[in-house]
């Protein structure tokens, strides 16, 4: 009776697995069988079993999602390309900003080692002076973006937009004063702890304000001075020679009543060739 049970049980699972065997192996026909009709729906896996499958199910659309809410955060975020725009620099800035109004990570998450209360005020205050220098350095580089170096005689046939764009660097250069000013009064507090922290870069940024050793004062105001010394330059010669958007005004204006005192563009009949050329031959040689 056992045997009798196992032959049973054998035949029947080698017809399973022929069954299953012969499911696998035959491939349908079109290999295909659910092929997208119209448009194509791109957040959907089509595999070789003709089935849809949600994409999301397959690979999730963002395996990791970042969420900046700490200063930490937003600093780590900022930075410059090699080759830098005007959009990358204000992105920057957009993302120091942040990080100013937004608060610290809790101190065993810090950036260093935090053992009591007075490194976590003296990290808290180098943390907002680097981010305010850095916005300073960006508002710097914008500046350096509309500025010129040198000014030289040929570049005064663009003088009306080296005219603003001067002003625009002028107007960064001044923007970036106050973040000087906040950063040089938070180095002078932190300076008052007689300890170091481990931040070395901070603490050497520190250490040259309050020693003199790093001036932005100067710096800022030998751009303004050179700034305006071009500006001197460049009006003075629109004044004199006029300003090309009004004559390109008033030449558009010239256009337009010449168009008004000839209102109707004579016909244009069929092309012509000049007569001397109808007689000519094609090739030198077929003129005999």
């Amino acid at each position: 009776m056992p045997g009798a049970l196992f032959c049973l049980l054998w035949l029947a699972g080698s017809q399973a697995l022929a069954a299953q065997s012969a499911r696998t192996r035959a491939l349908p026909d079109p290999y295909y069988p659910q092929l997208p009709q119209g448009e194509l729906r791109l957040n959907y896996y089509y595999d070789r079993s003709g089935n849809w499958t949600k994409f999301s199910d397959w690979i999730p659309f963002q395996q990791k999602k970042f969420i900046p809410t700490h200063l930490e955060d937003f600093y780590e975020l900022y930075g410059l390309p090699h080759h830098y725009k005007t959009a990358e620099v204000k992105e920057a800035i957009y993302f120091l900003e942040l990080a100013l109004v937004h608060k610290f990570r809790h101190p065993r998450n810090a950036l260093c080692k935090i053992e009591n209360e007075q490194e976590w005020h003296k990290y808290r205050l180098l943390m907002h002076m680097q981010i305010n220098l850095q916005i300073m350095r960006m508002y710097l580089r914008l500046g350096s973006l509309y500025d010129k170096r040198q000014l030289f005689f040929h570049d005064l046939d663009f003088a009306d937009d080296l005219e603003i764009s001067f002003q625009i660097a002028r107007s960064y250069y001044h923007m970036a004063i106050p973040y000087w000013h906040k950063a040089r009064e938070l180095a002078a507090e932190a300076g008052e702890y007689r300890f170091e922290i481990d931040l070395p870069g901070l603490e050497s940024e520190r250490f040259a304000i309050n020693r003199g050793k790093l001036d932005f004062d100067r710096i800022i105001s030998r751009h303004m001075l050179r700034v305006e010394s071009k500006l001197g330059v460049v009006q003075p010669f629109l004044v004199n020679e006029g300003r090309p958007r009004p004559v390109k005004k008033a030449m558009q204006q010239d256009m337009e009543e010449f168009n008004r005192q000839n209102p109707e563009p004579a016909d244009l009949g069929p092309p012509q060739l000049n007569p001397e050329w109808k007689e000519q031959a094609l090739l030198p040689d077929a003129q005999g």
